[in-house]
């Protein structure tokens, strides 16, 4: 595994990518100032618009969760397009680059990534969380879940796909022309998408640092992105779908505290998901 990882290893290939296009320094300023702007733009924007908005779902909690995820799609599907529209003007470069070392969207490491993690997580969360699940069932509506299900994955999936795409992509292949060292390299993309995750707590931070560890490892294994966008909708999808309120979890206060069974267990299935790519899906030499 860790030959794979060796710097000698990376040229020409998926992190080495950047070195196709344009790279300097005030070309990624513009690129994250468009695509923040954006972002603050569609949220004023809805915020202002927000009583009307909501008149058009239903009062119960299932429109709320629609809500929920049309106002997602809405916010990440602006900012994915001022990104993509954004890199490929200041960086002179394939958006499909951003992707994959083959420029190829495969959908079978799409849905791999969605299934693998998808699995691990719902057995963790059945060990950690069983109360949630109990009530997830008593609450059951065939109807509504799937149609929850249908535009969560759509919405999701946007929002996991952004955050790939910007960070284990753009930001990876960026960092990667300064920073040669491998190690330091994963270290640092991974702390830029704990930071993002701040906000919830340490415990989060932490889970979270490793999250990005583990799948920023995964792409350089791999070259491309799909698995861990796949595997990134996964994680947010079920956990919003089953076990999580997510108004709830937008009014949490941050916590010092740590449930180490939690954090044990998702170091567990971090790892084995990293030893499934390796041994099954990883890009030989």
């Amino acid at each position: 595994m860790f030959h794979q990882l060796h710097p000698k290893a990376m040229e020409n290939n998926f992190i080495h990518s950047a070195s196709l296009g344009k790279n300097e320094w005030w070309r990624y300023i513009l690129t994250i100032l468009t695509t923040v702007f954006t972002i603050v733009l569609t949220n004023l924007l809805i915020r202002k618009l927000l009583p009307t908005i909501k008149k058009l779902f239903p009062d119960s909690d299932f429109g709320k969760d629609l809500g929920t995820y049309s106002l997602v799609l809405l916010v990440f599907g602006m900012a994915l397009f001022a990104f993509l529209v954004a890199a490929r003007k200041f960086h002179h470069r394939p958006i499909m680059s951003f992707i994959s070392e083959d420029r190829k969207f495969r959908f079978k490491y799409y849905f791999l990534g969605f299934i693998s993690w998808a699995s691990l997580l719902f057995i963790g969360n059945l060990i950690t969380d069983f109360g949630s699940f109990k009530a997830f069932i008593q609450n059951f509506n065939l109807a509504e879940f799937s149609f929850l299900l249908l535009i969560g994955f759509i919405s999701i999936g946007i929002q996991s796909f952004f955050e790939e795409i910007v960070i284990r992509g753009y930001f990876l292949q960026g960092l990667h022309l300064c920073i040669r060292n491998i190690l330091i390299l994963i270290l640092l993309n991974a702390l830029i998408f704990a930071i993002l995750h701040l906000g919830y707590g340490i415990g989060s931070f932490l889970s979270s640092w490793l999250f990005g560890i583990a799948f920023t490892i995964i792409v350089i294994l791999q070259k491309r992105i799909e698995f861990v966008s796949g595997a990134h909708n996964a994680n947010n999808l079920l956990l919003a779908l089953v076990f999580l309120d997510l108004s709830d979890v937008s009014k949490e206060e941050f916590s010092w505290s740590i449930n180490w069974t939690e954090f044990s267990l998702h170091i567990a299935a971090l790892l084995l998901l990293i030893g499934l790519v390796y041994r099954f899906l990883s890009k030989k030499e």
